[in-house]
């Protein structure tokens, strides 16, 4: 078989047309297009934080600060690989006057207080400090809200880590608050969360979704509605102009007869 020279330069506009995106893909495209245009404009939600009270700073129980970057390894890596006996974390979850109303002074400083005062207790839980001021993605992505206490226990992977979250009163919390609890553990007549927003072993964080979803919440709740109506308007309108250009009809060829009109002029002759 014989190709010629035109053949040949077609085939890499066949191998193109084979390969064209599906109208799925297309609308994927878009929306990964405008979602980075809207937050090229939106400042990184996530911010260097400390607790409002240093006072663990000065000889108290370390207080790991913990970030949308470094959570995970903060508290895995408290954790033995043989080891049998989980590791006891306790976060505060905490605010300012967006998330907290300005309202958790009171707690972060007994919360620090509890820290100094356990300096030298063997027994004590690793602590550490979420502020979901500085740091909304995280807190959307656990689905967490200030002021609270999340208790994690926490074994080598693959074994779950046990979860649990008791809210803290804005106004009776004091450093008796978290030695009461720690000293009766009363947490653990708490049946462990399993839900989907789970840190570590919910259905959003096995499949890489409790981020997307921080970012998304986070945005959606700073994000003006108008600007949601406007990007939904170019979506939707590039898809349906994509659609428009697929399914218009071939035209003919130049110079070709209508083929009612040659067949006129048959039957005149």
């Amino acid at each position: 078989m014989r190709f010629s020279t035109a053949t040949l330069l077609a085939l890499p506009l066949l191998a193109a047309a084979t390969q064209e995106a599906s109208p799925l893909d297309q609308a994927k495209a878009q929306a990964e297009y405008w979602f980075g245009k809207i937050s090229s404009y939106i400042p990184n939600p996530n911010k260097p934080h400390s607790p409002q009270e240093p006072a663990a700073k000065a000889g108290g129980r370390t207080l790991n600060i913990l970030t949308l970057n470094d959570w995970e390894q903060t508290i895995r890596s408290s954790v033995k690989p043989a080891s049998t006996k989980p590791e006891e974390w306790w976060i505060l979850i905490t605010g300012g006057n967006k998330t907290c109303f300005g309202q958790c002074g009171q707690i972060e400083k007994a919360f620090n207080e509890t820290a100094l005062l356990w300096s030298h207790n063997p027994t004590a839980p690793h602590l550490g400090y979420l502020n979901c001021e500085a740091q909304p993605v995280l807190c959307n992505a656990w689905s967490s809200g200030a002021p609270t206490l999340q208790i994690f226990e926490v074994l080598p992977p693959p074994a779950k880590v046990d979860v649990r979250t008791r809210g803290l009163n804005i106004t009776t919390t004091t450093v008796k608050t978290f030695t009461d609890l720690h000293a009766s553990k009363a947490w653990k007549e708490q049946a462990p969360y399993e839900g989907l927003f789970h840190p570590f072993d919910g259905f959003f964080a096995q499949y890489g979704l409790a981020v997307p979803l921080g970012y998304f919440f986070w945005a959606f709740a700073i994000i003006p509605s108008w600007m949601f109506m406007i990007g939904i308007s170019f979506l939707s309108r590039s898809i349906m102009g994509s659609r428009g250009l697929g399914t218009q009809p071939a035209r003919p060829a130049a110079g070709a007869a209508p083929a009612g009109g040659a067949a006129r002029v048959g039957a005149a002759a």
